[in-house]
């Protein structure tokens, strides 16, 4: 009985565990400050899902892609609010780089997000 209990416990966990795609908060950042988007002053990834400004949430989709040499690596999309992002870890960095797009305004600015130092 008490592998049993212990077997479940772990099991828990492991899912728990995935069904997160971060442990912690990456914060974003546009990679030219001067190509922004108007707006838009912090971005934020937390629980699989994009806040904007601390107000909006975009909820993130997340698969799998084939990224040359780097073999399968993750893709988080969302859409919502006018804004949609692309993100993806095709990088030897512990990064997400994409893009960010305003469908609204017509403007697109690149971003990389890594874990958030508080």
């Amino acid at each position: 009985m008490k592998k049993l209990i212990t077997a479940s416990f772990l099991l828990f966990i492991m899912v728990s565990l995935n069904s997160n795609a971060f442990g912690a908060s990456l914060k974003c950042y546009f990679k030219n400050p001067s190509a922004t988007v108007d707006g838009i002053e912090k971005l934020e990834i937390a629980d699989n899902v994009l806040v904007v400004n601390e107000t909006e949430a975009i909820e993130l989709q997340h698969s799998r892609i084939k990224c040359g040499q780097f073999g399968k690596q993750h893709r988080f999309d969302g859409l919502g609010n006018g804004l949609q992002i692309i993100l993806k870890s095709c990088t030897d960095e512990a990064v997400l780089e994409g893009h960010i797009i305003n469908s609204i305004e017509s403007k697109v600015a690149e971003v990389f997000c890594d874990e958030a130092q508080e």
